[in-house]
């Protein structure tokens, strides 16, 4: 389920984000969430559907025709590719007709992620299986 950071999820989010090799100290992750306190640049939290708990957060770029995802942290035990999909279905979903974007780094997962849902769509079987 994807929902809205808020400051009350500011430690789970720390949490998350500290999976990341460039955010490993405090002061890193602090820019990086207060960075997202816009529309513009939006942070969002992935709940598990198996358990009452936040498992991945992303950051995005919302632009006029596109949705830039800057970062995407998953707990080590939920990097599994469904769960990963999942969430980005929930963001093209909710941003559409936008087109859903990476950076340098995240572009090969959107690439895979698009590969799938294409693969998912001629098979018959709905985006988000």
């Amino acid at each position: 389920m994807l929902v809205r950071y808020r400051d009350d999820y500011q430690k789970i989010v720390l949490g998350l984000l500290s999976f990341s090799p460039d955010l490993n100290n405090y002061d890193r992750l602090r820019e990086e969430i207060d960075w997202n306190q816009s529309d513009a640049h939006p942070l969002y939290l992935w709940k598990s559907p198996y358990a009452d708990q936040f498992v991945g957060v992303a950051v995005l770029e919302v632009g006029k025709e596109y949705v830039l995802l800057r970062r995407l942290s998953f707990t080590p035990s939920e990097r599994s590719g469904k769960n990963v999909y999942q969430f980005l279905s929930a963001i093209a979903d909710k941003y559409a007709p936008k087109r859903l974007m990476g950076t340098l780094a995240t572009q090969p997962l959107i690439t895979n992620w698009e590969r799938s849902r294409d693969l998912r769509i001629k098979r018959g079987g709905a985006a988000d299986d």
